[in-house]
């Protein structure tokens, strides 16, 4: 095995075989030349691979319980549902709702959806009660503070989180 890449003086790294019409190729190479002749990296390779063993290990993580819960409705089970990635029936998403938002959060990093919508325009994620919670005692704070501005700003953005969407935004400039 050649200790040097087959292209320049640096270690070579990369070792491969190729075998055409029963012909032995090898070739070295560093990194750098293996890159710029696009040979796929084999972390990248393992870490597609391990990747793929994400779902059998997440479900083998829940327990038995989980993976067996079956829907009233249809009968489907959780660990149908992640081997199939698709529902049986609209009843699913109350059944295993709490698989499902920690699967989201996994995935997305967030059970709530913000971001982009077909056709242009921004999605943003519905506040929940902690988040006007919060709110409401950062706006006490200020008030407390005396700092009238923020307050006004805290109180605007209360406003904002409690609208209903479609609202028009009917509440924000009163």
């Amino acid at each position: 095995m050649s200790g040097h890449c087959d292209r320049c003086e640096n270690p070579a790294t990369v070792h491969l075989t190729e075998i055409k019409g029963g012909q032995k190729t090898e070739r070295h190479l560093c990194e750098k030349c293996a890159a710029g002749l696009h040979v796929p990296s084999a972390s990248k390779e393992l870490a597609k691979l391990l990747k793929s063993f994400e779902p059998a290990l997440a479900l083998a993580t829940q327990g038995p319980a989980v993976a067996t819960r079956a829907c009233p409705e249809c009968g489907m089970t959780y660990a149908e549902f992640r081997q199939h990635g698709r529902f049986g029936c609209a009843k699913d998403y109350e059944v295993f709702g709490e698989q499902i938002e920690k699967l989201l959060k996994r995935i997305h990093g967030s059970a709530r959806y913000a971001g982009k919508k077909p056709g242009g325009g921004t999605v943003h994620a519905p506040a929940t009660r902690d988040d006007i919670l919060r709110v409401r005692g950062l706006l006490d704070e200020a008030v407390k503070a005396e700092n009238y501005e923020e307050a006004a700003r805290l109180r605007d953005q209360i406003r904002r989180l409690t609208e209903e969407p479609g609202d028009g935004g009917s509440g924000a400039g009163a």
